[in-house]
C-alpha cells in the first residue's frame, strides 16, 4: 500500500469518526439538524475517500469500473448532503428550496449513473498507465471516454461550489464567526480543483488532491462545530452556575422572608403568626387540658415610650424578651403578640390542677418581669397583667383560644392591672355583648335610639328646682340599656363626643318645653371627663344653648371627681369660661372619688351632690357627723347641696335635719321619659309636702 493510498485511508477514518460523532451528537438528547447533516456528509465523504483509495489500488479493469460507478453514486449523494449542511450552517431562509433543487439534479444523475453501462460521465473506462509518485511509489490510474452528461455533471458540481461561495458571502455579511473556516475550505477546495484541471489539461501523469480536499471540509467544519458545542456547553455551565446561584439567593431570601414572617423584628421572638401556627398544631394533637396560652401585657408601657422615646422602649422590650426566654418552661413558645404584649404557649405538668399550674407559671414569670431594668441611664420598672386560657378547654380552634386569652387579659387590666385572670365562659358572653353594644353604638345616633329620662330634684319645701337628664339607649333587640353599660364603651371608642353633643342639645331643647311653668328650674346634664378634655368643649356647650335658645343660667353641668385627675388647670379654665357665661357647675358623686377639699375652692362650683353611699344609712334623729361635715363645708363655700339616692322618708328627715338643700331619688320618683315627666310636672302641686314629712 502506497503512502498516498494510506493518506486516503487515514482521511477516510477521520471522516468516519467525525461522522459517527456528529450523528450521535445530533440525534441523542436535543435533536440538532446541523450536526445530523454534518454527520451524514462526513460518513458519505468517508465512503468516497475509501473508494478513491480502492480505485488507486485496483489492478483489474472490471473492478475499477464498478468502483468508479460506486464512487460517482456516492458523489451524487454527497452534493445534496453538502447543500443540506451548508444551508443549515449559513442559516439560509430558503435552504429547503436549494436542497430540493440539488436533490432533483443529483438524483437524476444518480439514476442515470446506476442505469448506464459504465457511469454517468464515461461511456467506456480503460486503464491508463501507472502514475509514478515523486517518492518512487506507483498507483493505478484509470480513464475513459466522456459521456454526453460529462459536462452536465461537472456543471452541477461547480454549481455546488458556487452555492457554497454564496453561503460564505452571506456569513461574512452577518459578521459570523462561521465564515472563516468555510472560506478556508473553499480556498483549499478551489486550489485542489485548479490543480486537477491543470493536470488534466497538460496530460501530466500525477495524482490530484480533490478527494483529500474533502478532509479539509470535515476538519474545518468539525472544529467549528466542536468549538460552538464547547461554547454552548460553557454557556450552559455558566447559566447553570447562575441558576444555582440564583436558587441559592432565592433560598436565602425565602429563608429571610420566612424568618421575618414568623419572627418579631425588634425582639427576635416568634410573632403572632408563628404563635397561631404553634397553637393550632398543639390543638390538633392535644386532647386534655394540659397546656395553656398566656398573654402578658406590660402595664403603662406607653408612658415609658412617650417619656423616654421609642429607642428606650425597644431596648426595654428586648430585655423583657430575654427574661421571658430565660424563665419560660422548657418546650414553651415565647412570642411577641404585638405592641407591649407577649404570649407564651406552655405545657402544664401532669398530676396538678391545670388552673393552679398555670397560675404558678404566671406568678414566676411576673416576678421575673417586674424586677427593675437598667436601660442606658434609666432605671425602669413595669407591671404585668396576664390573661390565661386553659387548652383545649372550650377552645375548639386557634381563633377561639386567642379570643379567650385576649378576653381574660382585658378583664385583668380592667380589674386594676398587675393581676392574672383565667378565662371563664361567662367572660366570653360579656365580651360578645360588649362587641354587640360597640357595633350598635355606632348606629344608635343615626337610628335615633337614644332618649333622655328625667329625675327631678325637690328642695326642703318640696319645690321643684331642677331635673337631671339621664341618657338611656333603647336598643331594637335588647330593650332599654342603662348608661353604666354603654358609656364606658363610648368613652373607649371616642363615640362619647358625638353622644355628648346629642345629650347637651336634646336636654336644652326639652328643658324649654317646661320652661313656661317652671322658668327658674334648671336641667342638670352629666358630661364625661373625655368631653371636658376636648379642646372644643366650651364651644360645644355654647352652641347647644344658642341653637335651642336656652339661658345658660338654667343649665347645670355635672362633672365627676375623676374629671379632676387629669390636667386640673385645663378643666378649671374651661369651667371658669363657661361660668362667666352663666352656666352652673355641680360636683357629682362627691365622696366616692379622689377629689380633694381644696378643689371646692379652686373650681367655680355652684352645687355639690352627695353620693348615695353616704345616704343609705341615714336615719331620722340620728346625726351622721360625716354627712353633716360635708354639708357644712359645702355651705361655707356657698354651694347648693343635693343628696342623691334618697329612697326613704327616714333618709329625707335626716337630711332635712342636717340642712341639706335638695334631694333626688326614688322617694320622689324614678327617672321618666320626657312625655311622662311632663305629665308628672303637670300633676305637681305648689308647694308639695314630701312623703313621710
Amino acid at each position: 500500500m502506497t503512502l498516498y493510498v494510506s493518506s486516503l485511508l487515514i482521511a477516510c477514518g477521520i471522516c468516519l469518526f467525525a461522522g459517527v460523532h456528529a450523528v450521535l451528537a445530533g440525534t441523542t438528547g436535543k435533536r440538532e439538524p446541523l450536526n445530523q447533516a454534518f454527520g451524514c456528509l462526513s460518513l458519505l465523504l468517508a465512503g468516497y475517500l475509501l473508494l478513491a483509495a480502492a480505485i488507486y489500488q485496483a489492478d483489474a479493469l472490471s473492478l475499477a469500473r464498478q468502483l468508479i460507478r460506486l464512487q460517482l453514486t456516492l458523489a451524487c449523494l454527497i452534493y445534496p448532503a453538502a447543500v443540506w449542511f451548508l444551508g443549515l450552517y449559513a442559516e439560509l431562509r430558503q435552504r429547503r428550496r436549494w436542497l430540493a433543487l440539488a436533490s432533483l439534479v443529483f438524483g437524476a444523475l444518480l439514476v442515470i449513473n446506476l442505469l448506464s453501462s459504465n457511469s454517468v460521465i464515461y461511456t467506456q473506462i480503460i486503464r491508463d498507465h501507472a502514475i509514478a509518485l515523486p517518492w518512487g511509489e506507483q498507483v493505478h490510474d484509470f480513464a475513459g471516454r466522456k459521456s454526453k452528461l460529462f459536462g452536465a455533471y461537472f456543471l452541477a458540481k461547480d454549481a455546488i461550489y458556487v452555492f457554497a461561495t454564496g453561503c460564505c458571502i452571506a456569513l461574512w455579511r452577518r459578521h459570523s464567526a462561521r465564515a472563516w473556516p468555510l472560506t478556508l475550505y473553499l480556498l483549499i477546495q478551489g486550489l485542489a480543483a485548479v490543480h486537477a484541471d491543470i493536470v488534466n489539461r497538460s496530460g501530466t501523469q500525477m495524482v490530484t488532491f480533490e478527494a483529500l480536499a474533502f478532509l479539509a471540509l470535515v476538519l474545518l467544519m468539525g472544529d467549528r462545530l466542536r468549538l460552538e458545542l464547547s461554547q454552548r456547553a460553557t454557556l450552559l455551565t455558566h447559566n447553570l452556575e447562575e441558576l444555582r446561584e440564583e436558587t441559592r439567593r432565592r433560598q436565602q431570601v425565602e429563608s429571610t422572608l420566612r424568618h421575618l414572617a414568623y419572627h418579631d423584628p425588634v425582639t427576635g421572638l416568634s410573632n403572632r403568626l408563628a404563635l397561631r401556627d404553634h397553637v393550632q398544631a398543639a390543638l390538633a394533637v392535644q386532647h386534655t387540658g394540659d397546656h395553656a396560652l398566656i398573654l402578658l401585657d406590660l402595664d403603662h408601657f406607653r408612658i415609658i415610650n412617650e417619656a423616654l422615646g421609642h429607642d428606650v422602649g425597644d431596648m426595654l422590650l428586648k430585655a423583657v424578651a430575654a427574661r421571658l426566654l430565660a424563665a419560660a418552661p422548657a418546650g414553651s413558645l415565647v412570642a411577641r403578640h404585638g405592641g407591649d404584649e407577649f404570649a407564651l404557649h406552655v405545657g402544664l405538668p401532669s398530676g396538678t390542677a391545670p388552673a393552679a399550674a398555670a397560675r404558678e407559671i404566671v406568678r414566676g414569670m411576673t416576678a421575673t418581669l417586674t424586677a427593675p431594668y437598667t436601660i442606658g441611664a434609666h432605671d425602669l420598672a413595669v407591671g404585668v397583667s396576664a390573661g390565661i386560657a386553659l387548652l383545649p378547654g372550650m377552645a375548639g380552634d386557634v381563633d377561639s383560644a386567642l379570643r379567650q386569652v385576649a378576653v381574660a387579659l382585658h378583664r385583668a387590666k380592667a380589674s386594676g392591672r398587675n393581676t392574672a385572670i383565667i378565662f371563664e365562659q361567662l367572660m366570653q358572653a360579656q365580651a360578645d355583648r360588649r362587641l354587640l353594644l360597640e357595633k350598635g353604638l355606632r348606629l344608635a345616633l343615626e337610628r335615633d335610639e337614644f332618649e333622655l329620662h328625667y329625675q327631678p330634684q325637690l328642695d326642703a319645701r318640696g319645690r321643684f328646682v331642677a331635673a337631671e337628664a339621664l341618657l338611656r339607649w333603647r336598643h331594637p333587640q335588647h330593650g332599654l340599656i342603662a348608661p353604666g353599660e354603654f358609656i364606658p364603651i363610648a368613652e373607649e371608642t371616642g363615640l362619647i363626643h358625638a353622644i355628648g353633643r346629642y345629650v347637651l342639645h336634646q336636654a336644652c331643647l326639652e328643658r324649654e318645653s317646661w320652661a313656661a311653668v317652671h322658668a327658674d328650674a334648671r336641667v342638670s346634664i352629666n358630661v364625661s371627663p373625655w368631653q371636658l378634655f376636648a379642646q372644643d368643649f366650651v364651644r360645644t356647650v355654647h352652641e347647644a344653648v344658642n341653637t335651642t335658645r336656652t339661658m345658660p343660667r338654667n343649665v347645670t353641668i355635672e362633672i365627676t371627681e375623676n374629671a379632676l385627675l387629669h390636667d386640673l388647670e385645663d378643666v378649671a379654665y374651661k369651667m371658669r369660661e363657661l361660668a362667666s357665661l352663666g352656666f352652673h357647675f355641680a360636683l357629682d358623686d362627691f365622696g366616692s372619688g379622689y377629689a380633694s377639699l381644696g378643689n371646692l375652692k379652686r373650681l367655680p362650683l355652684h352645687e355639690l351632690k352627695i353620693d348615695r353611699v353616704f345616704v343609705e344609712g341615714l336615719q331620722a334623729g340620728v346625726r351622721d357627723p360625716l354627712v353633716e361635715a360635708i354639708i357644712n363645708i359645702a355651705h361655707e363655700q356657698q354651694l347648693f347641696v343635693v343628696a342623691e339616692g334618697v329612697e326613704t322618708g327616714q333618709q329625707r328627715e335626716a337630711l332635712a335635719e342636717l340642712g341639706c338643700d335638695a334631694i333626688q331619688g326614688y322617694l320622689i320618683c324614678r327617672p321618666m321619659p320626657s312625655a311622662q315627666f311632663h305629665h308628672w310636672l303637670d300633676q305637681l302641686p305648689e308647694p308639695v309636702d314630701l312623703p313621710g314629712r
